[in-house]
C-alpha cells in the first residue's frame, strides 16, 4: 500500500526550527507593534478593540463562511482559480468596506488619528493568529511527533489510513525548509500592508482623497491577497515568486500611503510628535543664582552700614 513511501525520512531540524521562529514571530509581532505605538505615539486602546473586532468579525469569521458558501457552486469545486477570483473580490469588499466602516466608527467616537496605527496592528495581529500562529504550531507539533516516533510507527498506528496520512505529511518531509520562514516574515509584510491601508482609507473618508480611491484600495487587496492564494492552491508553484509580488505590492502601498499622509494630512502628522519631557529643575543653578543674590544683599547693606 505505501510500499514505495521511505518510512526513514523525517523532518529537517531546520525546518523545525523556522517553524517554531514562525510561530515566535506571529505572536511577539503585534505584542511588540502595540508596545512601541503605545510608548511612541500615545495611541489609544479603542483603535486596538475595533482592529481586533474587525479582524475577527469581517476578515475572518465572516470571510470564512464565504469561502465555504462559494463552495456549493458546482464550477467553484472543479475550477480553483475561478473559485479564488470569485472569492477574492467578494472578500475584499468585505475587507475594505469594513475598514472604511470601522474608521468612521472611530471618528464617531473622537479617536485620535494614532489610535489608527492601533486599529491596524489590531487586524494585522489576527490575522497572524488566526492564521500564521495556529497552522505553524500545528505543523510544529506534527513534525516533532514524526522526529520523535518515526514514520514507520504511525503508519503502523494508522492501518487502513496510512497511505492517506503518509500522502498528506509528504510536503513537510521534502519541502525548502526557508518555506517556514517565509511565513514568519510575511507576519512584518502583513503589519506594514495593514497600516498603509488604513491610512489611505482614512483619507478617502476624510475626503484627503476622492472616493473613487477606495475601488482602487479594493484592488491593491486583491492584488496584496492573491499570490498566497495562488500559490495555496498549486496555481503558482515557486513560494519565493509568490512572496515577492506580495512585497512589491506591499511596498507601493506603503509609499502610496507615505505620499498622501505627508502631503494631505500634515495636522494628523503633527500629533504623532512625541511628547516633550519637561526638563528636570537645575537645583545647581538656582543655587548659584540664590548664593550670587545673597551674596550682592550683604555687600549692599554693608556699604550702607559703613556710610
Amino acid at each position: 500500500m505505501y510500499e514505495n513511501f521511505d518510512l526513514t525520512m523525517s523532518v529537517p531540524v531546520l525546518s523545525v526550527t523556522f517553524l517554531a521562529v514562525t510561530c515566535f514571530l506571529s505572536v511577539t509581532v503585534p505584542i511588540l507593534a502595540i508596545y512601541l505605538f503605545r510608548r511612541k505615539l500615545h495611541s489609544s486602546f479603542q483603535g486596538l478593540l475595533f482592529g481586533i473586532a474587525d479582524g475577527l468579525t469581517l476578515e475572518y469569521m465572516l470571510c470564512n463562511i464565504l469561502w465555504m458558501l462559494l463552495l456549493l457552486i458546482p464550477l467553484f469545486r472543479t475550477q480553483p482559480l475561478a473559485y479564488i477570483i470569485v472569492g477574492l473580490i467578494l472578500g475584499c469588499l468585505i475587507f475594505e468596506g469594513g475598514r472604511y466602516y470601522m474608521i468612521s466608527l472611530l471618528q464617531k467616537y473622537h479617536v485620535p488619528f494614532s489610535g489608527l496605527f492601533l486599529f491596524a496592528t489590531g487586524v494585522s495581529g489576527i490575522n497572524s493568529i488566526l492564521r500564521v500562529t495556529v497552522t505553524s504550531f500545528e505543523s510544529f507539533v506534527i513534525a516533532i511527533t514524526i522526529n520523535d516516533t518515526g514514520l514507520e510507527v504511525l503508519a503502523r498506528e494508522a492501518g487502513e489510513n496510512a497511505a492517506a496520512m503518509l500522502e498528506s505529511i509528504q510536503p513537510m518531509l521534502t519541502c525548502q525548509p526557508y518555506v517556514y520562514l517565509i511565513n514568519g516574515l510575511d507576519v512584518f509584510v502583513n503589519l506594514l500592508f495593514h497600516i498603509s491601508a488604513t491610512i489611505l482609507v482614512y483619507a478617502i473618508f476624510t475626503k484627503r482623497l476622492p472616493n473613487y480611491f477606495l475601488p482602487i484600495m479594493i484592488g491593491l487587496r486583491f492584488l496584496f491577497e492573491l499570490p498566497g492564494y495562488l500559490y495555496t492552491y498549486g496555481i503558482i508553484t515557486n513560494v519565493y515568486l509568490a512572496e515577492a509580488i506580495t512585497v512589491l505590492i506591499t511596498a507601493a502601498t506603503a509609499y502610496f500611503a507615505y505620499r498622501t499622509a505627508t502631503i494631505e494630512m500634515p495636522d494628523e502628522l503633527a500629533t504623532l510628535a512625541p511628547l516633550q519631557k519637561q526638563a528636570f529643575p537645575d537645583f545647581n543653578a538656582n543655587i548659584r543664582k540664590n548664593s550670587i543674590r545673597d551674596n550682592a544683599n550683604i555687600l549692599s547693606h554693608k556699604n550702607i552700614d559703613e556710610e
